[in-house]
């Protein structure tokens, strides 16, 4: 019997993985674009200021 909270144990922290990792992932990944994107803008501001 207890090879079975083991084995449930086991299955739920893997089905915790496969839907936290992904989300971590996308989280950076957005977080990476916002702020590139805030980079890409200063550089904008800056070029057409000399302009």
């Amino acid at each position: 019997m207890k090879i079975l909270k083991v084995l449930a144990t086991f299955l739920l922290v893997v089905l915790a993985a496969l839907v936290v990792i992904p989300l971590l992932v996308l989280a950076g990944l957005f977080l990476w674009l916002k702020l590139t994107e805030e980079g890409d803008e200063e550089s904008l501001e800056l070029d057409g200021d000399g302009i």
